[in-house]
């Protein structure tokens, strides 16, 4: 009797608890910028953690009232006016609310403009200090600033600035006596104002001549900093506070076996400054940042550890995170740090192609051009390089590709944040929901230390829905990729299509914490159950070794975004692989004589085969499709006859609208030359380039591979040989992809050479 009384008190305490969650009813009254009740208007509050969404439009009297009895806070969206403001649920209890929103957009988007890097603009400084109640001329302004501090007293005698960068010029001014300050400046332009030493912490737009007024409140910040480069270090007082332009931050710093003393660099995003400080026996480091902007937080050998977002700052602010230090030991010990085959960073050549090959002819839906690097060869020539490009056919927006049934999976972690990945890629990433059909199944997963099925798996329909949720992406956290990517392939299976394309798009910028090998094994499972997975790495970061094993093993596209730019083509192609997919089962054989001998392929898997054929694929053909292949070939004893057998490329495929397999054929010809001097083996610019980014990852595979089986000496041979042969490629131009490329190179021979010095290896 006692046990049954225990359940029935346990299960009535889980329903008092349950019922102790708290609610709001509240309701806000729409405005336009003339004040007037905004009716049947959208209004969508999202849950800034668990994502849930509500959506809702404004009365006749434009007024909308939302009872919410989950989550804490609610992120309140009005058309493009995005987190406009927040709503907080009480823990415990009955809170009623009101608010107004004028939807201002114009206003909104000026206050949420991004900041601009003013470290490569030059602009010319205008004293104005000395100004006084301007006249202004008919294409001038007269701006009047009142700077106020928080006890509203005048702030006197303060350093002003307003910087237009249409015209690139920065207006010097001061405060007076009673907290005024005065510009005269050109019409039709917009104007930052800047403040001791915080860019953009206001603004002021002038549209025409005339006189503009701005009131508003600044306390400054008593803080010694001191300047070096782009480097800041502050001395905080022990009693600080965050103020209306800064905000107190306390980090902690956790790392294991070592408390105190460890540099920590808030890199500012959008600005050449950093913030360093170090951290006290307590391992506790003190900031006091400008508001209004990102910063991204690094460590002396960890980069990009998360981000710190103080954009939305309203009065008076302290903050306290904390971050657990994970020294990089290839930053660390950069002389011990020679890459495994699997952990192999290498660019492909691939990514650098800019030359456009033909359009298909005679509505085919590939092309084959052929082009020899030099076609000339002479009694001197060693070697001969072809070039193989494909060109698919240009989309022409026809949908008749098979039901599509995918998910997103987003990866949000903090380091997401630079080079403006994250922006790039929710663009990016609503242009291709865009354009799925209303049937087309589809869900979003975003990721950071964990996993959150923003959009479960559903219908295309308007897609406003999957709009609103992708717009509210935030980065922030660490990178936990297997969490996601088993929600992708979940959300996946949900609804399998047996005649639809099924697949996973993987998008990354880091490593996860679980390992590559656990990763791929569970993405295999699923690509046995008929998934597939494409990947895309962003940023310089990115486990290239692993996205190629997923990309690979699934049977999806893999694509490497270096800039963040470059993301919208990728989703291009992807998004034309599904839906306007031109040819499929594509494969290539290359045939040559007992002139050449065959060496290398670069850009493909192949199979060499006897009777001189070696054989390729291509998989995943997109609409537009513009890639090469490189054959390299050593010529053996070459005379006048090498003229009379060409190089045969064959190619067969299956052309989706025509339903049929087609079948193509290409002959390169080698020419012989009559002079006596050594010919040159490329003379393309993009061709010679492309090769020797080729034979450069080639021989950085082989060094990873030798020094896996402790061989030093050939680790050592294959990287400096081919840096000596991209320096004969380039015996007086540098080019840039190149060069960095050969730097990387450099540094690996010179981390081998300790290592064999290390080893008494000569």
């Amino acid at each position: 009797m006692k046990k049954i009384l225990l359940i029935l008190f346990c299960v009535y305490s889980c329903i008092s608890i349950a019922q102790t969650q708290g609610e709001c009813i509240h309701t806000i009254s729409l405005l336009d910028n003339k004040l007037r009740p905004l009716t049947n208007t959208p209004v969508t509050l999202i849950e800034t953690t668990s994502k849930e969404r509500v959506a809702k439009s404004t009365d006749s009297q434009g007024k909308v009232t939302f009872e919410l009895h989950t989550g804490k806070e609610w992120a309140v969206n009005i058309l493009k006016m995005k987190n406009c403001k927040f709503i907080e649920v009480p823990e415990r209890g009955k809170k009623t609310g009101s608010s107004t929103v004028t939807y201002d957009y114009e206003h909104y988007e000026r206050i949420h403009r991004a900041p601009v890097d003013r470290s490569n603009l030059s602009l010319e400084k205008i004293d104005q200090t000395k100004l006084l109640k301007p006249k202004y001329k008919e294409t001038e302004a007269s701006v009047r600033l009142h700077l106020l501090k928080e006890d509203k007293t005048a702030l006197t005698n303060y350093p002003v600035n307003l910087t237009g960068y249409k015209i690139g010029k920065t207006f010097l001014g001061k405060t007076d006596a009673n907290g005024f300050v005065y510009f005269l400046v050109p019409e039709k332009n917009d104007y930052e104002v800047d403040i001791d030493g915080i860019e953009s912490f206001n603004y002021v737009d002038v549209a025409e001549g005339g006189e503009y007024n701005l009131e508003f409140t600044y306390q400054p910040t008593n803080i010694k900093e001191k300047e070096v480069n782009d480097t800041i270090t502050q001395i905080i007082p022990k009693e600080s506070k965050g103020t209306s332009a800064r905000i107190y931050l306390k980090m902690k710093v956790v790392q294991a076996g070592k408390i105190g003393n460890e540099d920590v660099y808030l890199q500012m995003l959008k600005a050449n400054k950093v913030y360093k400080a170090k951290t006290n026996s307590e391992g506790v480091a003190y900031f006091l940042l400008p508001i209004n902007r990102k910063y991204m937080v690094n460590f002396r050998f960890q980069k990009e550890v998360d981000v710190l977002n103080y954009t939305d700052i309203q009065g008076i602010s302290n903050a306290e995170v904390s971050f657990t230090y994970r020294p990089d030991p290839k930053f660390q010990f950069p002389e011990r740090y020679i890459p495994t085959p699997q952990d192999l960073m290498a660019k492909d050549f691939l990514e650098f192609i800019t030359k456009q090959f033909p359009e298909p002819t005679n509505d085919e839906a590939m092309g084959l051009t052929l082009s020899w690097g030099n076609e000339n060869v002479n009694a001197l020539s060693k070697e001969a390089i072809l070039q193989v490009g494909f060109k698919a056919k240009a989309d022409k927006g026809e949908m008749y590709g098979p039901p599509v049934n995918i998910s997103l999976v987003v990866d949000k972690s903090g380091s997401m944040e630079g080079d403006d990945r994250i922006e790039a890629l929710k663009t990016a990433l609503l242009k291709y929901v865009s354009k799925l059909r209303k049937t087309d199944i589809v869900s979003l997963v975003v990721f950071d230390d964990n996993s959150t099925v923003v959009v479960p798996a559903q219908v295309m329909g308007d897609g406003a829905y999957m709009k609103d949720m992708i717009e509210d992406i935030k980065a922030g956290g660490g990178t936990d990729i297997y969490k996601g990517l088993v929600d992708g392939y979940e959300q996946v299976l949900k609804n399998f299509l047996p005649k639809g394309t099924n697949r996973v798009i993987l998008l990354t910028d880091g490593y996860g914490i679980t390992p590559t090998e656990v990763i791929v094994a569970k993405s295999k499972e699923y690509n046995a159950k008929g998934v597939e997975l494409s990947a895309v790495g962003v940023g310089e970061g990115y486990n290239q070794a692993m996205l190629t094993l997923l990309a690979t093993a699934g049977g999806g596209l893999l694509n490497f975004s270096g800039q963040a730019k470059d993301i919208d083509k990728v989703f291009q192609k992807e998004l034309s692989s599904v839906l306007s997919p031109c040819a499929k089962d594509v494969s290539v054989e290359i045939s040559y004589n007992d002139k050449i001998i065959f060496k290398q392929l670069y850009g493909f898997p192949f199979q060499k085969q006897e009777d001189n054929i070696v054989k390729m694929k291509l998989d995943n053909i997109y609409s537009g499709l513009n890639t090469l292949a490189l054959v390299k070939f050593d010529l053996n004893q070459a005379n006048s006859e090498i003229e009379k057998s060409p190089v045969i490329v064959r190619m067969k495929y299956f052309d989706y609208k025509k339903k049929k397999e087609v079948a193509l054929e290409e002959k390169a010809y080698l020419k012989w030359s009559l002079a006596t001097g050594q010919l040159e083996l490329i003379l393309e610019a993009q061709h010679k380039k492309l090769y020797a980014i080729a034979i450069l990852n080639q021989s950085l595979k082989v060094m990873a591979e030798a020094f896996a089986k402790n061989d030093y000496k050939g680790a050592k041979l294959a990287v400096q040989s081919t840096i000596d042969q991209v320096k004969k490629l380039y015996p007086e131009s540098k080019e840039e992809d190149v060069q960095k490329l050969v730097s990387t190179a450099e540094n690996y021979a010179l981390a081998l050479t300790r290592v064999m010095a290390n080893k008494g290896v000569k």
